[in-house]
């Protein structure tokens, strides 16, 4: 038997990733998932659904803007209508919007950023709160990220989306617990194509040269180096490497989070970051 046999999860942003991580874990555990991303639908299925059915897994694929009410509306109708209930709500999608001076920045940029990053959340709340109050039961994991916690230079709108979406989450943690409805939030280590939108990012931002081979050189044998240890970050004067955490550990603690196993556990930032901590 799996950790979540018999619930239903919607997973946004999950055509990669910790999103696509935290799908496959939670179907694998036994959940039903309804899984979107802004691709068209046969790419995410081509991606992602099909590995989740090759692994016996339940999954419906939509092409979702989750920034659009109508849209996210419509993915929530039909999820019920296809699974009948909805369990768990994994609100992952993010962007890394621009790096740029805020006085750089238009408006457009900034309130971009925010859509995805933070107003997705609210709208994907607001959709499925109803069934989960009506059921009195919910599982809500919001993802943040480290820079929830502390500023990233030149990167104003992403950090203010980032520390929002602790703020909300718990804010909405103290408003639905009266329903048995546990709302948390990820602070997740690196992945691949993140990590690499912010490198090339800053790059762009300095005016200096970018090369994407060589940044996933580097990205790789980084990770499995010999002089990799957890927190390496704070020993670098010593000549060792932040081993860091990946998808992987995130889908870890979003199934934990997803499970009966964190009855009592709510509005609470959780880093899966290698051992630092802000």
């Amino acid at each position: 038997m799996g950790k979540l046999d018999g619930k239903v999860a919607i997973v946004t942003g999950a055509a990669r990733g910790h999103s696509e991580a935290v799908a496959r874990r939670f179907a694998r555990e036994g959940t039903a998932v309804a899984i979107c991303d802004i691709v068209p639908v046969e790419a995410l299925e081509a991606q992602v659904g099909s590995k989740i059915r090759q692994e016996g897994g339940r999954v419906i694929c939509f092409q979702t803007d989750v920034s659009d009410e109508d849209q996210v509306n419509a993915m929530v109708e039909e999820t019920l209508a296809q699974f009948g209930t909805i369990d768990i709500l994994a609100n992952v999608v993010g962007i890394a919007g621009p790096t740029k001076d805020v006085w750089d920045m238009s408006l457009a940029e900034w309130k971009q950023t925010l859509d995805v990053n933070l107003d997705s959340l609210f709208l994907c709340c607001k959709a499925v709160l109803p069934v989960m109050v009506e059921n009195h039961y919910g599982k809500i994991i919001n993802f943040s990220s480290a820079t929830g916690k502390q500023p990233l230079s030149h990167r104003a709108p992403y950090a203010t989306s980032k520390m929002g979406v602790i703020g909300f989450t718990r804010t909405l943690a103290a408003d639905v617990g009266q329903h048995n409805i546990n709302v948390n939030a990820i602070c997740p280590g690196e992945h691949e194509l993140r990590s690499l939108e912010l490198a090339q990012g800053k790059a762009e931002y300095q005016g200096k040269p970018f090369d994407k081979n060589e940044f996933h050189q580097n990205y790789v044998q980084r990770r499995h180096s010999e002089k990799a240890v957890l927190a390496g970050r704070w020993r670098a004067d010593e000549g060792f490497t932040d081993q860091s955490s990946g998808s992987e550990d995130a889908a870890a603690l979003a199934l934990y989070l997803a499970s009966d196993d964190s009855a009592s556990m709510t509005g609470q930032d959780i880093n899966t970051s290698g051992g630092v901590m802000w």
